[in-house]
């Protein structure tokens, strides 16, 4: 999904060097994350080269370069890797990304004892897409046992900046920032043995114009409220029931930055007749209507509702646990929407389902996954919700159905996964389809024109 995702500059950085050189093998990584639909876009590197003059004893005197190989840098998805490669950071071009460090401000201390670190402010610069550009950023190092020195830090790298274009369909899609994470092992060459292998990038700077520290990015002007889930009230008043009913709604319960409610997960009404609700959506989780005398729940983790309750919210809604004040209430309202015993859950379903994968997921209809998502994914990802909105034609057709199917994800973006029970394969295949389909919205990327280009 979301090929696209973004270059992401996928940087380098580590920090100061000389009389020490990057550790052989994979010690330490480069990271970035970029805002986009559904998922943040990360993307990880270890093929980190580079060397720092450094006294521990003086640490603020150092200085150094660290280089990184650009087509080195992997976000998961290999069609979405050749996008960023081919279409963002043009690596045929500008093969690596450079970060030169020329002095430390401020540091915390003077020198860095074994088994200690310090931090300061890092000064220097950033060679990406033939743009350099001074940079300033929080460095920390520290000083292990047996004499390795980790060096690391964060800073942004506005895409607009180094010139990194992006399709005009992309533009309201993907954040325009790359935030870059690095933690990098160094080790002293004069006690070292090993020979250091030949550099893949050139260590220092290929641009000799060095442009100004790039500004803060602006922040985006809020966005005009959109519809919310119609909500429905059976029980006023300050019982426990209705203050249960209030927090079904309320995304208060979850975590301080939590967006999900109750709601979105599960229906309050009899499902019986369908999956579908009075208000037109279906819900990825069983309905809570006649759910609180099951004689378990969680597969046996909870023994009542309310403490069902607690496990979502410490999984779904970024949250620690709900007050005994909430969980009684929840219980309250749940039971009294519950008036007939129900059996057990059966999760082999949902075991079942996080192990399953679509034959040919992107060979359904397109007309009709329309019509399906709808129904099943508006009560996220209408405009305005607590989801991002759909984009046709920017997703891969494998990773939109290991979205769907499995508990995985981040923040606001953790999606409960739709089982095979409530949501057939044929179904999601026609839904996978709709987002997919060139005639729905052609892809972002020609990869075709690609191939083609790459068999001559």
């Amino acid at each position: 999904m979301k090929r696209l995702l973004l270059p992401l500059c996928l940087f380098s950085q580590a920090v100061f060097a000389g009389s020490y050189r990057v550790a052989p093998g994979p010690h330490g990584s480069i990271r970035f994350t970029v805002e986009g639909p559904i998922d943040d876009v990360k993307g990880e590197s270890r093929s980190v080269e580079g060397h720092l003059d450094l006294d521990p004893a003086a640490w603020a005197n150092g200085h150094g370069v660290v280089g990184l190989p650009l087509d080195t840098v992997r976000t998961g998805i290999p069609a979405r890797d050749a996008d960023m490669r081919e279409e963002f950071l043009q690596t045929s071009r500008f093969p690596f990304a450079l970060l030169t460090i020329d002095k430390i401000e401020r540091p915390s201390a003077t020198a860095i004892a074994k088994g200690q670190g310090a931090e300061g402010e890092a000064v220097g610069t950033f060679e990406l897409h033939g743009v350099r550009r001074a940079v300033r950023f929080t460095a920390r190092a520290r000083l292990d046992a047996d004499g390795t020195l980790w060096v690391s830090g964060k800073f942004a790298v506005p895409f607009a900046d180094y010139n990194i274009q992006r399709p005009q369909r992309l533009f309201f899609k993907l954040g325009d920032v790359a935030d870059v994470f690095f933690d990098v092992a160094f080790t002293d060459t004069t006690t070292s043995v090993a020979s250091a292998p030949t550099p893949k990038v050139p260590l220092q700077p290929t641009v000799t114009e060095v442009l100004p520290l790039a500004p803060p990015p602006k922040p985006r002007p809020p966005r005009k409220p959109k519809p919310q889930i119609y909500k429905t009230f059976a029980f006023k008043g300050d019982e426990p029931k209705a203050k249960g009913e209030h927090y079904y709604y309320s995304p208060e319960i979850g975590g301080s930055t939590n967006k999900l409610t109750c709601a979105h997960c599960h229906a309050r009404g009899d499902e019986r007749a369908g999956l579908v609700q009075a208000d037109g959506y279906a819900r990825p989780a069983h309905t809570l209507f006649n759910s609180a005398q099951r004689p378990r729940f969680w597969n046996g983790f909870a023994t009542d509702a309310g403490k069902a309750a607690d496990i979502c919210q410490k999984i779904f809604m970024q949250g620690q646990g709900l007050t005994e004040a909430q969980r009684s209430a929840l219980l309250a309202f749940i039971e009294a929407i519950s008036p007939d015993p129900s059996p057990e859950l059966d999760y082999r379903t949902l075991y079942r389902t996080y192990e399953s994968s679509i034959r040919d997921p992107a060979g359904g209809d397109p007309v009709r996954g329309k019509e399906l998502a709808d129904k099943y994914c508006m009560t996220c990802h209408l405009d305005g919700r607590v989801g991002p909105v759909w984009a046709p034609g920017l997703y891969e057709a494998d990773w939109v159905v290991k979205r769907v199917r499995r508990l995985e994800g981040h923040g606001n973006r953790f999606m409960p996964p739709f089982s095979i029970e409530r949501l057939p394969d044929t179904d999601l295949r026609d839904i996978v389809t709709f987002l997919t389909h060139p005639k729905v919205a052609p892809p972002i990327f020609d990869r075709s024109k690609r191939k083609t280009l790459s068999q001559k």
